[in-house]
């Protein structure tokens, strides 16, 4: 199972909490690429011998590598990995894709906060928003509302992986 959405949308938030709800390992992707290069996405990011090419690479491998073990785990992964048709396909064939769709206005006032999270410039969050929502609705099988509270969150998210499709 994948949870998806922008930074800020709950992704860390909701998977932790369906990891322990469904005895499941969570793999979280910003910590799993700290865990290997030692930094921050914020700071991969930051970084002019990195810069976001490298951490989209790196979160690539990671969602990719994540999908591929054969113990069922709860992912939260990178926003960015919509973009990758790599990803998309990994996705579609080895997860369940619950995307965290958040308002804008919960988007900017979550993103200012948080050192793990990099900043953005004017208008490329609206940007990001525009490009990256028909990718998520390409991949998702289940969508929520990130602006609802957490508990509900929770409980719709395994109401709905739980429940049979008709």
């Amino acid at each position: 199972m994948v949870v998806l959405g922008l930074m800020g949308a709950g992704k860390s938030t909701l998977a932790s909490a369906l990891a322990d709800r469904l005895a499941r390992p969570w793999r979280d992707s910003d910590a799993d690429i700290e865990i290997v290069t030692g930094r921050t996405g914020r700071l991969i990011a930051a970084d002019p011998t990195m810069g976001l090419a490298t951490l989209h690479a790196l979160e690539e491998a990671v969602l990719v590598g994540a999908l591929a073990s054969e113990a069922p785990s709860v992912i939260s992964g990178a926003a960015w990995v919509v973009e990758s048709p790599l990803c998309r396909e990994a996705m579609r064939r080895r997860a369940v894709v619950i995307w965290l769709h958040a308002p804008l206005a919960l988007l900017r006032e979550r993103v200012a906060t948080g050192e793990h999270r990099r900043t953005y410039a004017a208008g490329e969050l609206e940007a990001l928003v525009a490009r990256r929502t028909p990718m998520f609705e390409s991949v998702a099988d289940v969508t929520l509302d990130a602006s609802l509270p957490a508990d509900v969150l929770i409980q719709r998210a395994i109401d709905a992986i739980l429940s049979p499709t008709p």
